[in-house]
């Protein structure tokens, strides 16, 4: 005896939970993007089209002049002639020394936690002491306190020490401020690695130093990439330690030329944005770049830990 096939449709079940999860994160991107993409747009405007209400959000005749007024001095002084550029208060010629700055301050805080911040890590994750964890804890904790209940005592050490206004106050401070967290992760994930890299190089006669260049920190990669990149973003982006411990353009990082286009008189809407935009290229550029390393070291570190 055969089976008649039902005749009962069947019923489409709707998949409300993924369309909840695409909507949310749709609502989310555009969060994090609207403003960026704002930025953006503003950077394309001319000054006039940044005071008409109600805003707009495609410029009626973009242009790229308010990038050309950062490296180009003698354009920027005709533009401002014809009254088309708002002034800046001499803020717009002194981005190149504040990018200047801000790289080589951000740079030599990620090198001065990975090398240092791997040792320590290493040591955490591979050597068995007495009191380890606390020390660990101790660490982490140590960066539970904000930043502004530290900045007067560390303002008059580095006052005594004669390197106030220098970009030397800004590295020793910003390593002071990310070292524990680049330990944390290093750590974390250093105790992902067998074991038997190290022995199979110790084998093969490597001391302790060619084992870690040739076998560990190779393997080791993502972790790295993750704490340098980490430590890299905290220095570039931070207002308050550059605000207060300089003073000229010569130590000056982004955050601080940026905020001083505010003046008294015209506020050039157009050049802070270009000077935001200008400011968030090269750690963007980084984040691409090593975007899948990041995800791996921080994923196998969380997991680890």
């Amino acid at each position: 005896m055969t089976r008649q096939p039902s005749t009962t449709p069947l019923r489409y079940r709707v998949p409300w939970k993924k369309i909840a999860i695409y909507a949310m994160a749709i609502i989310v991107g555009i969060y994090i993007l609207a403003p960026f993409t704002w930025l953006i747009i503003t950077s394309l405007m001319v000054e006039v089209e940044t005071l008409e209400i109600p805003p707009h959000w495609i410029p009626h005749n973009p242009t790229l002049q308010n990038y050309r007024a950062f490296f180009d001095p003698e354009f920027r002084g005709l533009e401002m002639q014809r009254g088309t550029m708002a002034y800046s208060g001499g803020s717009v010629q002194r981005m190149r020394p504040a990018l200047r700055n801000s790289a080589v301050v951000a740079f030599s805080v990620a090198i001065l936690n990975l090398t240092i911040g791997s040792m320590a890590a290493y040591s955490l994750a591979r050597l068995r002491f007495r009191g380890s964890r606390p020390l660990l804890v101790f660490y982490l904790g140590s960066r539970m306190l904000p930043a502004v209940s530290i900045i007067i005592p560390m303002y008059m050490i580095l006052r005594r020490l004669g390197i106030l206004d220098n970009v030397l106050s800004l590295i020793i401070s910003y390593t002071t401020l990310t070292l524990p967290f680049s330990i944390w992760i290093l750590k974390s994930y250093f105790q992902t690695i067998p074991r038997d890299l190290e022995d199979a190089a110790r084998v093969d006669r490597c001391n302790w130093l060619n084992m870690m260049i040739r076998v560990f920190l190779p393997v080791a990669a993502p972790g790295l990439v993750a704490a340098g990149i980490f430590s890299f973003l905290i220095s570039w982006k931070d207002f308050l330690f550059a605000l207060m411990f300089t003073a000229t353009d010569a130590s000056k990082t982004i955050p601080v030329v940026v905020a001083e286009f505010v003046g008294p008189g015209q506020t050039p809407r157009t050049l802070m944005a270009t000077g935001g935009v200008l400011a968030v290229i090269p750690p963007l550029i980084l984040a691409l770049i090593f975007q899948r390393l990041i995800v791996q070291g921080l994923v196998a570190g969380a997991v680890k830990g």
